[in-house]
């Protein structure tokens, strides 16, 4: 037990090192906090004190065995218990800070903040319908919450609701209109509704901010391929290419880009740079398509005979290649490919 002269510095030494963490003077923050600690090391201010220091110091498997301490004597102490979800949030452990956050609410049960962070844990851990409630709860009591806005679009987004993701993500930029990743979610929303112009416009901000947002490149570049602005498209796709050389969709949708502006030679190159990085159906469709447009009907049909040992019936396929048998002169081949499509002969 501290003497009064032990006491009086310790609250001294509590309130400078809460002082200099409020400031985020970390280091001089823990060395007042272990000074205190010296005098009493049961003491809950400190302990919590020195956990918090920890975690943003990220040291912490140190922290939680400070909260860890509190808790063992106080397990309602409401500062521990949200340090202690903190912690393990720290060390993307979701599944370890859930019950922390859960006992927390039970104390302190209008804490949007720690809502949030409950909610998102428990989104990673595939509850949804548990961090749907959750976030709604926020909503509630905080009114309008920005990250509860964001959290039930986020979730809302990843299950493939857009139509329910879209108001909670834009009602999000009401808050924080520069946000890249919430920007490009709503581009993409609208790109799968084909409302291009909208999509670019989400694209175009969030590269304002990040102009070498691969995300954002590619969500753009697909907008203005749906606006047929390709020239714009095969810019930025080639800029996405530069970060990333083996990206068989960008390398495929350049080749189908420049073999509609007409660019043969430079069509085939990037279907083929795409085959080399693997197997790619766009690619290997494109490259037999143009191989058919050249009149190379041998290299055409053996690109779409390695398309069909992969999908024996792809429709597309088969249409090419009857094309492919019909311009070549070989009736015999092409009216089995017809018999096999089910479709009448040609008149």
């Amino acid at each position: 037990m501290p003497v009064p002269s032990d006491n009086k510095t310790l609250i001294k030494l509590s309130k400078r090192a809460y002082f200099l963490l409020n400031n985020r003077r970390y280091r001089e923050a823990e060395k007042a906090f272990l000074e205190a600690y010296e005098l009493d090391d049961t003491n809950a201010f400190v302990l919590v004190g020195l956990g918090d220091v920890c975690r943003k110091l990220r040291n912490f498997d140190q922290a939680i065995e400070y909260y860890g301490r509190i808790l063992a004597i106080d397990p309602r102490n409401v500062f521990a218990l949200r340090g202690m979800g903190n912690a393990y949030r720290g060390l993307q452990a979701p599944e370890k800070s859930i019950p922390y956050w859960q006992y927390y609410l039970e104390c302190n049960p209008n804490d949007c903040h720690v809502m949030v962070r409950l909610a998102d844990s428990m989104r990673k851990m595939g509850d949804l319908d548990g961090a749907r409630r959750v976030y709604e709860r926020a909503l509630e009591i905080g009114g309008n919450d920005k990250f509860a806005c964001l959290g039930l679009g986020n979730l809302y987004y990843k299950a493939g609701d857009d139509g329910a993701a879209l108001p909670f993500l834009q009602r999000y930029l009401d808050f924080d209109g520069d946000n890249v990743g919430v920007l490009t979610m709503l581009g993409n929303i609208h790109h799968r509704r084909k409302a291009f112009s909208q999509a670019a416009g989400y694209f175009e901000r969030a590269l304002a901010k990040d102009t070498e947002n691969v995300f954002a490149m590619c969500g753009l570049a697909n907008s203005f391929r749906g606006l047929d602005r390709l020239p714009e498209a095969v810019g930025l796709w080639e800029r996405v290419l530069l970060q990333e050389p083996g990206n068989q969709n960008v390398l495929s949708r350049l080749g189908d880009a420049l073999l509609r502006l007409g660019d043969i030679e430079e069509a085939e190159a990037y279907y083929r740079r795409s085959l080399a990085v693997g197997f790619d159906v766009y690619a290997l469709l494109g490259l037999a398509g143009l191989l058919h447009q050249r009149g190379a009907y041998g290299e055409a049909e053996a690109c779409c005979l390695r398309l069909l040992q992969q999908a024996p019936t792809n429709p597309r396929v088969l249409r090419l290649l009857c094309r492919i048998y019909e311009d070549a002169g070989e009736e015999d081949k092409a009216r089995r490919v017809r018999a096999q499509m089910m479709e009448p002969p040609a008149s």
